[in-house]
């Protein structure tokens, strides 16, 4: 009898956390940098001190809930500005800017607000707001777009031509959201004019944003993916 009420236990607590795992937000990250994440030791020397004040995150959900909310088919941006390269370890925003989504309804929207919060402790030492937008997120094999309002319009690509390197360029910063896999894309555009922090960037063709995936399961370490590796595979598929 005893032996089963243990394994009744045991299937229930197995059942728990797999619920529990089902739940947890998870889905697409881009996080945009204004300075180079994967390049030659030349650039990134110059970069960083000088560049790096401004930081942008969209994270695009593909399901889980929060707050008993479900969260499949929603993105939210974090845009965060500081006086210091905001690539590096330990660096805080002075101000930052969520953008909510404007067609979802104000629970979804509070809940949306708590998620951000809550993963990014540094927003409660910064200058915060919150703007609601109409949002876009495109994703095709070959470019990511994300759009809020009149005040973000990027676009990225995979690094072309593949496996040319010039400068011995190498991953120099790792992603500051908590991802499971990632690698550093091409923006091809980046916009954003946000007059309320002053802000206006405007940047294209540099390796300066992460692509990756958020709540896959929890690893002690993220998996970096090469970003010629990338493109290689999405240029040449397998044989038959």
């Amino acid at each position: 009898m005893k032996r089963w009420v243990i394994v009744v236990a045991c299937l229930f607590f197995s059942a728990g956390l797999s619920l529990r795992a089902a739940e947890a937000p998870q889905g697409e990250l881009l996080e945009l940098h204004s300075c180079q994440l994967y390049i030659g030791g030349c650039i990134a020397s110059s970069e960083v001190t000088q560049d790096g004040h401004y930081l942008l995150r969209v994270w695009s959900f593909s399901g889980g809930s929060y707050e008993g909310s479900p969260l499949r088919g929603l993105n939210v941006a974090l845009l965060e500005v500081s006086d210091k390269n905001l690539a590096a370890k330990g660096t805080q925003p002075v101000e930052s800017m969520i953008y909510l989504p404007q067609s979802v309804d104000s629970v979804r929207s509070q809940t949306l607000f708590h998620w951000v919060k809550a993963t990014n402790p540094e927003l409660a030492h910064t200058k915060l707001r919150v703007r609601t937008v109409p949002m876009e997120f495109g994703h095709t094999d070959r470019a990511i777009s994300f759009s809020a309002g009149d005040a973000v319009r990027i676009e990225t690509k995979h690094f072309e031509p593949c496996g040319l390197i010039s400068c011995g360029e190498s991953l120099w910063y790792t992603p500051r959201s908590t991802v499971t896999s990632y690698t550093v894309e091409v923006t091809s555009e980046t916009v954003v004019h946000e007059p309320a922090l002053a802000l206006r960037w405007i940047d294209h063709g540099k390796n300066n944003i992460f692509v990756g995936r958020f709540g896959d399961g929890a690893t002690a370490l993220a998996a970096f993916v090469s970003p010629t590796l990338v493109c290689a595979m999405a240029n040449h598929p397998p044989h038959e």
